[in-house]
């Protein structure tokens, strides 16, 4: 676990350094400088641009990572892989913005109560969709060269500066609300930028070309892996984005409110998963050259591993959050109180799949990411159909259900595959008494009388409890290697400062 572990450490960092920023940005200085209908408005264009830009990708991101080592030869060569990630990707967003166009007055009726805010930026979410597009496929050509940390930066920390600072200068009155949204949403634009000039420095920006990759011999099973991933990539992104749109096309009422308070929700459930970010991002390529050598031995190590390590983490921060909730939830308005089922719902899906390990990165770069294709669209039906019955009824607690049996089904398929094919499953002992462990310490802290007033006193009395109580079990009875070590060089390099 090497350079899996070192990587995946640098790239948390840098998450949760996102987070902090995120936090600021979205939790905060949005809800504070923009209305309940501006803010949900800037999260509905969001959604939007990035599931267009996703399906547009034609599954770039994955092709990047499971065929450059068939186009890789030579240094600062890529044999056109370059060329034909840039040609899918723009082919499919002249198709999917046509049809976006074509589709307009439909789309409009959904959002019919707030049209007049929503409609003033339908044309612009093409472009900002076309700037995410760039941006991924350049991410998913630097990931390859698993120069992951880089493009971490740009996706968690850089763009949520650039907001903030369009935040800020729209504050001071520099623009209106509408060259805000503009300055906003061009964005990835500037990431992508960053992107081109690393590829630039490190001389991979490079539109080679040699006929002997562009046979079809080559070219089918590209296209054949780029047809299937983008059915399962559609699905994964629709994921993190169908709730907020079903939301604002089923709410009866209020929609862009009901964004924004799930948003809100959203946003604190993805501090949870952010490790499983962070390893799978390293992983992909590694578990791609380990597939092509057959070492299955490896690819068992680090799946084992992997569920360990994202149990261990995600366990800790979702009792950090869930044992704090209300006391967070206070420092915001009240209409954001009804957030707090949400994470709790959603963030115990997400812990789920957490268990799980790395199984989708197994699905995606071996022989077997067409069946996680059919999978991903039986489950893209599956919350579409759970949202369409739970929003109307239970509001946008409806949609947290719906997503959240989405993601118990999708694992329970996915690792029995794995297990069945591969002989392989992620789950140990380790695994389980973490489980066990985690949800101890949480009941304790959660039942015990702290007769602190003080809120900030009172989050840091739980949060150390919690935290003492979780970890010190498992550092002693050694359930993880991996995270016994990083607890050391952790503390080493406190001790040594």
């Amino acid at each position: 676990m090497g350079i899996v572990q070192r990587q995946a450490s640098q790239n948390t960092a840098i998450n949760y350094a996102g987070v902090a920023i995120g936090f600021l940005n979205i939790v905060i200085l949005f809800p504070i400088f923009l209305s309940e209908e501006e803010f949900g408005l800037t999260r509905l264009v969001l959604s939007m641009a990035t599931t267009m830009a996703q399906v547009s990708s034609f599954g770039a991101h994955r092709i990047a990572v499971k065929f450059f080592p068939v186009f890789r030869k030579e240094p600062h060569k890529n044999n056109g892989l370059m060329i034909t990630l840039l040609i899918l990707s723009t082919a499919g967003f002249i198709i999917i913005s046509l049809l976006y166009f074509l589709f307009r007055s439909t789309i409009l009726e959904y959002y019919k109560d707030d049209s007049a805010l929503f409609s003033d930026y339908y044309f612009w979410i093409p472009i900002t969709s076309l700037g995410f597009l760039a941006f991924v496929v350049f991410e998913s050509f630097l990931q390859a060269l698993r120069k992951t940390v880089f493009t971490n930066l740009l996706r968690n920390v850089i763009i949520r500066i650039y907001w903030l600072v369009t935040l800020l200068f729209y504050y001071y009155g520099f623009y209106s609300f509408f060259g805000f949204m503009i300055i906003f949403m061009l964005g990835y634009f500037f990431i992508a930028a960053l992107c081109i000039w690393q590829l630039v420095l490190i001389k991979e920006f490079v539109f080679d070309y040699n006929k002997d990759y562009s046979r079809k011999r080559i070219l089918k099973p590209i296209l054949n892996y780029g047809f299937y991933t983008l059915l399962s990539g559609t699905t994964l992104i629709l994921v993190t984005n169908i709730d907020l749109l079903m939301i604002g096309a089923l709410m009866p009422e209020a929609k862009l409110k009901s964004i924004a308070v799930y948003a809100i929700a959203t946003y604190v459930v993805s501090i949870i998963y952010i490790p499983t970010t962070a390893l799978t991002r390293i992983s992909a390529p590694i578990v791609a050259h380990d597939w092509r050598q057959r070492n299955l031995k490896n690819i068992e190590d680090i799946y084992k591993k992997s569920s360990v390590i994202l149990i261990f983490l995600g366990g800790l921060i979702f009792g950090l959050i869930t044992l704090n909730i209300d006391d967070l939830l206070s420092f915001m308005k009240p209409e954001y109180a009804q957030a707090r089922n949400i994470i709790i719902i959603l963030g115990l899906a997400r812990l789920f799949d957490m268990a799980s390990g790395i199984n989708l990165v197994l699905l995606t770069v071996t022989k077997y990411y067409r069946i996680e294709a059919f999978m991903a669209v039986f489950l893209l039906v599956l919350i579409i159909t759970t949202n369409y019955i739970f929003i109307p009824i239970f509001g946008i607690l409806g949609a947290a259900l719906g997503t959240t049996a989405m993601f118990l089904v999708f694992n329970v398929f996915v690792s029995i595959f794995i297990w069945l094919k591969l002989k392989m499953q992620p789950y140990s002992r380790s695994t389980l008494a973490i489980v066990i462990l985690g949800g101890m310490a949480g009941a304790i802290v959660y039942f015990l009388p702290i007769p602190i007033n003080n809120t900030i006193f009172l989050i840091t009395t739980k949060s150390a409890l919690f935290v003492a109580l979780y970890f010190i079990p498992i550092y002693v009875l050694k359930l993880s290697p991996d995270i016994n070590k990083m607890a050391n060089d952790i503390l080493s390099k406190l001790l040594n400062r």
